[in-house]
């Protein structure tokens, strides 16, 4: 377009066929078919295709209808399918040459990316009206500044992201806010540009308003030329041309107050504003390379128009009027009149229309992320007040007996050859449940989760270590000036307590560690001899001699051994609860539940942004856990059954330990001591693996939380980050308002919660004895 302003060259994008990846979406994640949605997939499809294969300088009305459309689609699509299942590619195209593509996987994205589409296709619009028309210029004003409302809404969303604690969005690199405020602002100078170009066409208008207006032009694009001097991906022949446009309306607006002086006899002050508008037009004079002829033509006539009134209103000052030229600063300063406004899109401001939707049959993901949220509450509800319990009271019967020596005690008694039940239960259950091998594995996945946790605090400490290098470099590179911001240890203060935490915790996990390492390296041998199965323990367990037992003494054995089968059947019973609770689990799914409670309770779900409300469903939750309540109370009825138990086993032990004495058989004392042993060793092997648990649920919690501070850190950098761009951006502004020494002040806005307790509870790391 032969013009003397810029237009903003549309973003590249390969064509994929969206429909196909949300077909595959659909039938990986949603519980219906495809096939429902043939239509809207081929829909998507051609919308998508349609909008990559826009050409620059080739804009129409139909280009607005295919992007808004588009986003419309989009906006729907994003209310039915996860954030980030189908991957997106687009290339930079402000630089000279494309750059990228910048990937994600997130519809958010893209959708930043069809608003920067459709400001692109509205600063073309812009350009194909005419200028030498009231008409063509008045569109062409309304287009500018509907592109600069895209840009806007597009920094709107950017910055609320950006602020985001919990899961910010990865913005491009290409599309940083110093880059988008550029093109806004370049957009709100040439809108206003078209407003001067419409006044001085305007015989009617006054010299002192057109100076205004063109002041507040060159304040636009002194706005647009410190951004693209911070942009990475703003090219040096647009800054060119913006630093021109910059100075020549800068150049009119004094060229415009010098004939308001004229005109009030103010020959003096004439020359003075005369002598700036020649000032700033040699200033651009090094600005000239790679602008385009157009604009260089414009700058070269306003040029010569002052340097030449310059040249006649001094002569005429020296030989006629003899008035006192002020010095420059005395003049009063130009104060600029805007006439454009930022004109955010209709389409980006409403919720899309019901009959624009599409997917309407398919569920909303959230609702499948309700029903799986639930479903790994109601898991967790279940280990916790069944599992978890359940077996803690199972190790604690084990233990209690094993303090007690039974059934060791009897069974070398009532067993002198053969190996006793208990133990060969017990020998059954080590290798069912993986023997000494899921030990070792699980020892090693510790030590992987170990190893991972300390790489968190490595990577945590060494973001805060680049917050300081930054810090002194920009200090360093600014060393002329005094710039004051908050040093990186007081403002992350927050954050350094938390990694400090962090790895206190981690170190008395390791030691933790250690010790339960010791004490299963002390476990094995014999745990080999369980794993080994019946021929293992026969040869490890020795016989021993009959002994003759008065009746008294055999009725306590007797009473005591129906005691301890009551012991058994006490965990059997907890089996079936556990059993009982596995079906009811199956019979009683999640999913259609809460898909019934969407359809049944519409009005409610949804919020007045059309967003569904998932406390919503927390009554259903509630609901569901109901079904558990009678199970709760057989739980705790077998808990009370084995306080019983216990009581009337202590009884009964001591009745056995007055009554009985065993003289001095040695063998049927080697025997005892050995079941016994064994006995122990079940009780430490079910701690050791319940001190493992543990430790793995803790390191995994270590982890989740590690990598929340993690994402602290990062967002804490780029808070720094764009702080050191501000800072930077006022010492440019600054240099080009002739102060000598400015000091620039930043006290950073921090992003750092503050800590809470500390990253973790103490009491969740490794327990041992």
């Amino acid at each position: 377009m032969n013009t003397n302003l810029l237009y903003i060259p549309f973003r590249q994008s390969r064509p994929i066929d969206l429909g196909e990846e949300l077909r595959q979406v659909i039938k990986s994640d949603y519980f219906q078919p495809p096939s429902t949605f043939e239509a809207d997939l081929q829909l998507i499809t051609g919308l998508r295709n349609n909008i990559t294969g826009l050409k620059n300088e080739q804009v129409s009305l139909d280009t607005e209808g295919l992007l808004k459309d588009y986003y419309v689609y989009l906006t729907s699509i994003r209310k039915k399918f996860p954030d980030d299942c189908i991957e997106f590619g687009w290339y930079s195209t402000l630089s000279s040459f494309p750059t990228g593509p910048a990937k994600s996987r997130s519809f958010k994205i893209e959708e930043l990316n069809i608003v920067y589409q459709l400001g692109s296709a509205y600063s073309q619009l812009a350009l194909l009206e005419s200028r030498h028309t009231d008409e063509g210029l008045k569109n062409a004003c309304a287009y500018f500044q509907l592109s600069a409302g895209c840009f806007e809404y597009m920094l709107s969303i950017m910055k609320t992201e950006s602020e985001e604690q919990t899961n910010p969005m990865s913005i491009p690199n290409d599309l940083s806010i110093t880059t988008i405020e550029c093109l806004k602002q370049l957009m709100l100078a040439q809108a206003q540009e078209t407003i001067w170009q419409k006044a001085i066409g305007n015989p009617t208008l006054k010299d002192s308003v057109i100076a205004r207006l063109s002041i507040q032009t060159s304040d636009y694009y002194s706005l647009a030329l410190s951004n693209a001097q911070v942009s990475d991906f703003i090219k040096l022949e647009w800054i060119n041309h913006i630093s021109i446009k910059k100075y020549h309306f800068k150049s009119a607006a004094n060229y415009r107050m010098s004939l308001v002086a004229q005109d009030a006899f103010q020959y003096g002050e004439q020359v003075a504003y005369l002598r700036v508008a020649d000032d700033t037009c040699k200033e651009a004079q090094s600005y000239k390379r790679f602008v385009n002829q157009f604009v260089v033509e414009d700058f070269e006539g306003l040029t010569n128009t002052v340097a030449n009134s310059l040249r006649v209103a001094v002569k005429e000052n020296d030989l006629v009027y003899l008035k006192i030229v002020p010095n420059t600063r005395d003049l009063k300063p130009l104060v600029g009149t805007s006439m454009i406004k930022i004109n955010i899109p209709q389409v980006l401001q409403e919720n899309p229309p019901k009959d624009r939707a599409i997917f309407k049959a398919l569920l909303p993901h959230v609702i499948i992320q309700v029903s799986q949220a639930f479903h790994e509450r109601r898991e967790n509800y279940i280990r916790e007040r069944f599992h978890e319990p359940s077996q803690a009271l199972n190790n604690m019967l084990a233990k209690f007996l094993a303090d007690r020596g039974l059934p060791a005690s009897i069974d070398s008694i009532q067993q002198p050859e053969n190996l006793p039940r208990s133990i060969i239960q017990h020998s059954q259950e080590i290798v069912s449940l993986g023997g000494t091998q899921i030990i070792d594995q699980s020892i090693q996945e510790i030590v992987d989760l170990a190893t991972e946790s300390r790489r968190l605090i490595d990577e945590c400490s060494g973001r805060i270590e680049l917050v300081e290098e930054e810090e002194e470099f920009l200090k360093d590179r600014h060393s002329g000036y005094s710039i004051s911001i908050t040093p990186t240890k007081k403002a992350a203060n927050d954050l350094i307590e938390k990694i400090n935490k962090m790895s206190i915790y981690l170190d008395q996990a390791k030691s933790g560690d250690k010790v339960v390492t010791a004490k299963y390296q002390e476990l094995k041998p014999l745990l080999d001899i369980y794993c080994g199965g019946y021929e293992s323990l026969i040869r490890f367990v020795p016989d021993s001699s009959y002994i003759a037992l008065d009746g008294k003494v055999s009725a306590i054995i007797s009473d005591l051994r129906k005691a301890l089968n009551e012991g058994s059947k006490i965990e059997e019973n907890r089996r079936e609860i556990i059993a009982g609770l596995e079906v009811k689990v199956r019979d009683n799914n999640i999913l259609p539940l809460v898909l019934e409670e969407y359809k049944d309770n519409q009005d409610k779900i949804y919020d007045d942004n059309g967003n569904i409300k998932t406390r919503a469903f927390e009554s259903l939750y509630d609901r569901n856990l109901q079904i558990f309540r009678e199970d709760l109370k057989q739980l705790e009825a077998s808990k009370n059954r084995q306080i019983a138990f216990e009581n009337e086993i202590d009884m009964l032990n001591n009745r056995f330990v007055t009554e009985f004495r065993s003289g001095n058989d040695r063998s049927q004392t080697k025997r005892k001591e050995v079941l016994q042993t064994l006995e122990n060793v079940y009780v430490k092997y079910l701690d050791v693996m319940s001190n493992l648990n543990e430790g793995s649920k803790f390191y995994i919690d270590f982890i989740t939380k590690g990598n929340a501070v993690l994402q602290e850190c990062d967002q804490f950098l780029f808070q720094r980050r764009l702080q050191a761009r501000e800072i930077e951006q006022d010492i440019f502004s600054r240099l080009h308002t002739n102060d000598i020494n400015p000091t620039v002040s930043r006290d950073i806005p921090l992003h750092a919660p503050e800590a809470k307790g500390g990253l973790l509870n103490p009491n969740q790391g490794i327990k041992f004895d």
